[in-house]
């Protein structure tokens, strides 16, 4: 579920990120368009300097007022329709391109209404300029004048009512990117939980609707397919625990019947040597045999859960030393194999541990380990076994002075080959993970190791 407030997070950010982002280009446009739109319709053609420009190329001649030819271009510059001058009796004494139908003589009420209004439907701007009056008539198709009186505190208030709006927008946006990012995760979380279930092989029934309609029925199918499979498995791993239990019960007796017939001829006085020593190996192959029996029995059952843990209140120096002495009796003296040595390092530390496990098991797994040290050495070698505790975990530590673990063991420890026969070791890795531990390899620096098995001492 980490990884889907994960996403719903980035979703949430990145959609606040896009809303806030359209918002400020869209202030951003409105203020570019503001100010070009006040540039464009206010050029400088009809700002005061071109029109007292205008105004100071008039000039009287002779009782008449005049204006210069520069004072006309200029007139024709600014575009307007017309151009009338008032003295301060409101009489027209100079004009330009002003209609026929307009009055030459105005009233103070008459220049009152116009100056910040229209004339005659023209919109008009008003200068002074010097002792008159001019007066400027716009397009009608291109300006408009428009006059409203605002009070002084309504003006103040504008930033106010700027920062309210960018508050509620502020709002606005956090209430859509919550709102988004509710509905993303209600869409999202059946999904989550199905994509954690299936995980966990457990089967899948998510509502195929929605946002994320399509993706549930994928999950569905997934999980549909994974159940058959998972029931074809169990189906095949049961069969073939059930077979490797027959076959091991089937052996049984007649291969107890060989140890018995094997052991009689070896106790036999009328046979001679020869043929008591072939009665010797007889039975010692038939207990490797059966050894190997077991081993496949148990590693079958631990490899499915079938194998229970008997756990006791146990010692593991105890287990140790009862391991290494059955090994001394059973491969070193009856062998006569006696170039090897097994030597024990105990603490009085680790005399005093004691651990719930399984002791048959865990003994089964340390006579695996040694057991490799000393068949595989048949000239005989020096395997010392260390006990300790490193943190929380007990340590079997198994140290020969042989020909130790080839490269190609520790490679094929998970795969199915033929090329090397470890099952002893898988046993034991296999012992060592059902108590919540595992078994490690030491490299020795020549291309082989040596073996290590920890079993965490707090799991139990």
């Amino acid at each position: 579920m980490k990884s889907l407030f994960k996403i719903i997070f980035r979703y949430s950010v990145t959609a606040g990120v896009i809303i806030l982002g359209i918002l400020i280009c869209n202030m951003s446009v409105f203020l570019f368009w503001g100010y070009r739109t006040l540039e464009k319709d206010q050029p400088q053609k009809f700002d005061r300097a071109a029109v007292d420009e205008i105004g100071g190329q008039l000039y009287q001649e002779n009782g008449q007022w005049k204006i210069t030819e520069t004072g006309i271009e200029r007139a024709e510059d600014i575009e307007c329709q017309w151009i009338m001058a008032l003295d301060d009796e409101g009489t027209v004494v100079w004009e330009w391109r002003l209609p026929d139908d307009f009055a030459r003589s105005y009233s103070l009420q008459d220049v009152a209404a116009f100056s910040r209004w229209y004339l005659n439907d023209y919109p008009v701007t008003v200068w002074r300029s010097g002792d008159l009056l001019l007066v400027v008539g716009l397009d009608k198709n291109s300006v408009v004048r428009y006059s409203e009186m605002f009070p002084l505190s309504n003006i103040r208030s504008i930033p106010g009512y700027f920062s309210m709006a960018f508050t509620m927008n502020v709002i606005l946006i956090l209430f859509l990117v919550l709102l988004l990012g509710y509905r993303f995760y209600k869409a999202l979380r059946p999904i989550g939980k199905g994509i954690e279930k299936l995980s966990e092989q457990e089967p899948l029934n998510l509502k195929e609707k929605g946002m994320a309609g399509d993706l549930a029925k994928q999950l569905n199918q997934a999980s549909a397919i994974l159940q058959e499979q998972k029931e074809k498995l169990s189906k095949r791993d049961q069969a073939r625990t059930e077979w490797i239990s027959g076959v091991s019960h089937d052996i049984r007796t007649p291969l107890a019947l060989i140890l018995g017939y094997a052991d009689k001829l070896k106790k036999d006085g009328s046979l001679d040597e020869e043929e008591k020593r072939a009665a010797d190996i007889i039975c010692r192959q038939s207990l490797i045999i059966r050894q190997l029996i077991e081993d496949l029995n148990l590693t079958s059952k631990l490899a499915y859960q079938a194998q229970p843990l008997k756990k006791t209140l146990c010692s593991p120096a105890q287990l140790l030393r009862e391991c290494a002495a059955d090994i001394y009796n059973e491969e070193i003296t009856e062998e006569k194999n006696t170039e090897t040595e097994i030597e024990l390092s105990i603490s009085p530390e680790m005399e005093k541990v004691r651990i719930s496990a399984d002791p048959g098991l865990l003994k089964r797994a340390l006579r695996n380990l040694i057991g490799n040290s000393v068949r595989h050495n048949p000239d005989g070698c020096q395997v010392r076994i260390r006990l300790r505790r490193t943190g929380t975990q007990i340590i079997w530590e198994i140290f020969d002075t042989g020909k130790g673990i080839p490269e190609i063991v520790v490679q094929n420890m998970d795969a199915q080959t033929e090329k090397v026969h470890i099952m002893g070791l898988r046993l034991a890795r296999q012992i060592a993970r059902a108590h919540g531990g595992d078994l490690r390899f030491c490299p020795r620096g020549t291309g082989t190791y040596d073996v290590k098995m920890a079993i965490p001492e707090d799991e139990y």
